[in-house]
C-alpha cells in the first residue's frame, strides 16, 4: 500500500497550531506519526502532519459472508437443536 503523503498546512497563527494537529489526525488517520512546525513569518509558522492508520487483522471473502464452511451432519439428526440437551422423543 502506498504511503500517504504529509499534510502541509501554511500560515497557520501560533494559537491555532494545537486544534490544526487535532483536525489533521481526526481526518487523515488514525495515529499521529510525526509533525514539524517551522518558522514562516513573523508569529505564522507552517505544520507538516503525517499519519498512519492502524493495522487491522484482514478477514478473507469467505469468512465475512460465510462460504467455504463445511457443516458435517449427523444422519440420525431429525431437525435443529432446542438448546435443553433432552433427546427429541
Amino acid at each position: 500500500m502506498p504511503r500517504r503523503p504529509a499534510k502541509i498546512e501554511r500560515d497557520i497563527p501560533l494559537w491555532l497550531i494545537p486544534g490544526m494537529v487535532k483536525r489533521g489526525v481526526s481526518v487523515h488517520g488514525v495515529r499521529l506519526k510525526r509533525v514539524i512546525v517551522w518558522e514562516s513569518r513573523s508569529h505564522f509558522y507552517n505544520i507538516s502532519i503525517r499519519t498512519k492508520p492502524i493495522r487491522k487483522e484482514r478477514r478473507g471473502a469467505s469468512a465475512r459472508c460465510g462460504e467455504g464452511e463445511t457443516i458435517e451432519r449427523d444422519p440420525q439428526d431429525t431437525g435443529p437443536d432446542d438448546g435443553t440437551g433432552s433427546e427429541p422423543e
